[in-house]
């Protein structure tokens, strides 16, 4: 079965996500975040924070890493009308140095759908619509993405490198 056959079959059989609880991630993560003046909201662990009922968009800025730097963990979910995320966009990083989106990044985990008929198969994994942006400095390249579905699974996965200290090397 080709890539694509998966994508449809997978699509359909998708979980229903449940918004990002704040509280609970400040609770268990409340010990990597970090704030830096140069945010507008200096007094606020969040550089930015919008909240409504059709989205979250927010930036948790994450205590320096000895190898990546200033980081932090930008989020974007957006909600269908019964509450549940629809779309999300979990990213990993720099926050400071502002240098574009290469040198940025990290990692990501998203859910966009890439289900044209003229989207190369190279950008189709078996875990379509749900992927990771896995290498540091590359957005192109993907990989499936399981489990990483929540912004407390993504919490999870980058603080034993905030923790650690330890480089993040796929």
């Amino acid at each position: 079965m080709g890539v694509r056959s998966l994508y449809r079959r997978r699509r359909c059989n998708t979980t229903e996500l449940l918004p990002a609880d704040i509280d609970d991630i400040l609770d268990k993560y409340g010990d990597i975040l970090g704030s830096y003046h140069e945010l507008r909201e200096k007094n606020s662990i969040y550089g930015s924070f919008k909240l409504t009922k059709a989205k979250l968009d927010v930036l948790f800025p994450l205590k320096e890493h000895p190898i990546h730097g200033i980081t932090g963990i930008h989020a974007t979910e957006k909600y269908n009308e019964k509450g549940y995320v629809m779309e999300y966009h979990y990213q990993w990083k720099r926050i400071f140095p502002k240098q574009g989106i290469l040198f940025s990044h990290i990692s990501a985990w998203e859910n966009e759908t890439h289900d044209a008929s003229n989207t190369p198969t190279s950008y189709l994994v078996e875990t379509e619509p749900h992927h990771h942006h896995h290498i540091p400095g590359n957005r192109k390249l993907r990989t499936e993405n399981e489990e990483t579905r929540t912004l407390l699974a993504v919490f999870k996965f980058i603080a034993r490198y905030i923790r650690s200290g330890d480089e993040y090397r796929p």
